[in-house]
């Protein structure tokens, strides 16, 4: 029947072999917090590279310390572009901060430099910098324009976790923050929720360990016989922002194999551009030289997007724009430019699935709907 899926744009990763620690955790009454937080927290450091990852509640939560310790706080200037998912840009909301809309690159959706460099003013803290749909942006170009201006850079890696620039994964390449999401439709899920931040800097990294729980120092909160030790202070704001013991479970199961997801969703990903490259009227989104993409959606760039994207979804295959620009919504604090790169990208975006379900027989039939023209 017309109109019913074939190809899911996204998935749930839960591998069986989760099971058995989530049920164990859950009979030990250790929810909140445990064992498997620091055992996931030690796999992800591994991962990326960096002993100074910290897991957290969720994205949000991530974005919201991380521009915090870089110093933003009400009335100031947060850079950012707009082709970005809402849990991206609405922390510079939650800490009362403007945010200042940069342009894009048409030809990825991700910030432009250049554009950045007539961004920033005396007035702003941070660039918040989104690597769309698991491609990487210009990071080493853009980071090399705000520390021109001293300003730290916030990473959010959040749909491009395993992805590089220069050899280096996201991560761990010098960006002063690096958030990440385990949303559950994400390659690696904790479950319900779930995020981490990697630091540049071990003092910032040391702050964020309590900041993440009201700012509670844990080693000296309690005295020996367990009770609120009244000479422990709580010197900096915090939130309730720790990943449960429950969620880090699923995580460090999900982590064991998610080399061989991201393989598998390159590999799509790769053949849909190939079976492209001769169709009129659509263009991958190319990473820029020296980046390695970890494709969370497949994102390509189509002349007259909204014909195409019926067609697909009426031949059973999801997809999606995915973000909105976000320099339509009314709550930003942000003064309305000129962005004509966010005009073209967001005129033609669209994206398709190439994650690990989506098997060979499956990506030759989105390619044939596609060539098939629209």
């Amino acid at each position: 029947m017309a109109g019913d899926v074939r190809v899911p744009l996204y998935k749930v990763r839960m591998p069986p072999s989760v099971e058995q620690p989530v049920l164990t955790t859950l009979r030990s009454g250790a929810l909140a917090g445990g064992a498997h937080v620091a055992a996931f927290e030690g796999r992800l450091r591994e991962y990326l590279g960096n002993p100074l990852v910290l897991s957290t509640a969720d994205l949000p939560a991530s974005i919201t310390m991380s521009l915090y310790l870089a110093g933003v706080r009400p009335g100031d200037e947060v850079v950012c572009s707009p082709m970005v998912c809402l849990a991206t840009s609405m922390p510079i909301n939650t800490l009362f901060a403007t945010t200042r809309w940069c342009d894009v690159d048409p030809e990825t959706g991700n910030m432009d430099a250049a554009a950045l460099e007539r961004c920033i003013t005396p007035k702003t803290k941070a660039v918040l910098v989104f690597h769309w749909g698991g491609t990487p942006a210009a990071l080493t170009a853009i980071r090399r324009v705000a520390q021109s201006h001293g300003v730290p850079v916030v990473d959010d890696a959040s749909e491009a976790l395993g992805a590089s620039v220069d050899g280096a994964r996201l991560g761990n390449t010098g960006a002063d923050f690096t958030t990440f999401s385990f949303y559950p439709n994400k390659p690696l899920n904790t479950g319900s929720d779930g995020g981490a931040i990697a630091f540049a800097s071990p003092e910032a990294f040391e702050r964020a360990q309590w900041m993440r729980r009201f700012g509670i120092h844990q080693p000296s909160f309690r005295t020996s016989d367990g009770e609120i030790d009244p000479a422990s202070d709580v010197s900096d704001v915090g939130w309730s922002s720790a990943l449960s013991n429950v969620n880090a479970a699923i995580g460090v199961e999900q982590l064991g194999t998610l080399d061989d997801v991201l393989e598998r969703a390159r590999e799509n990903a790769d053949f849909y551009d190939r079976a492209i490259a001769e169709v009129d009227g659509i263009a991958p989104c190319t990473p820029v030289a020296g980046a390695d993409r970890a494709p969370w959606v497949h994102t390509v760039r189509v002349e007259r997007r909204d014909d195409l994207m019926r067609k697909l979804k009426a031949r059973g295959v999801q997809c999606s724009r995915v973000h909105l620009r976000n320099d339509l919504y009314s709550c930003f604090r942000a003064e309305r430019v000129e962005l004509p790169g966010v005009d073209a990208f967001s005129a033609a975006c669209l994206s398709v699935p190439c994650g690990w379900w989506v098997s060979r027989e499956d990506r030759e039939y989105v390619s044939d709907v596609i060539a098939s023209g629209w």
